[in-house]
């Protein structure tokens, strides 16, 4: 008899979706569409770059990395599109994080001089933190790390906006 679960469960592991790191480069004179796999090795989701280079050409895209087996992020990695290199940061031993948003530094120049962000959920320690990164060495590990005051579910949605933004 089939396991009426089956296609249920396959939408919980991310690896069984096949989410790859792909770009998609539209002619908008021909309508010619192109699409480009840019990484095989790992599945990822929620990939962000800064945002100071949305609709031009950029070089870094940052995304969240699944835990095989499962629907949670275990890490982020950072993929460099011009040398086809990856960094990674593992959040660690049973820690689980959301999406990572990318914040641009006060003053930067380079592409990748800014932070990601990322709320992290410990079943170890029972616990969740808040974690920021070093987006030019994410390997580094956080430059900061906040713990929360109450535990919240793995895997929030995020999204970042400067005071001002807020304020209109």
């Amino acid at each position: 008899m089939p396991d009426p679960y089956k296609l249920m469960g396959a939408g919980l592991d991310l690896h069984s979706l096949n989410t790859h790191l792909h770009r998609w480069r539209f002619n908008m004179t021909t309508g010619e569409t192109r699409e480009e796999r840019l990484c095989d090795e790992d599945a990822v989701e929620f990939g962000v770059i800064n945002p100071l280079y949305q609709g031009r050409k950029n070089r870094y895209v940052y995304s969240a990395v699944g835990e095989p087996g499962w629907f949670l992020f275990c890490g982020l990695v950072k993929h460099d599109l011009e040398t086809r290199t990856v960094t990674r940061y593992s959040f660690g031993e049973q820690r689980y994080g959301s999406e990572a948003q990318f914040i641009p530094r006060d003053g930067g120049e380079a592409e990748d001089d800014g932070y990601l962000i990322s709320f992290i959920t410990d079943m170890k320690l029972d616990r969740s933190e808040c974690v920021i990164l070093d987006a030019r060495d994410i390997a580094a590990g956080p430059v900061c790390q906040i713990i929360l005051p109450h535990r919240i579910c793995s895997g929030t949605h995020a999204v970042w906006a400067e005071a001002e933004e807020l304020a209109s």
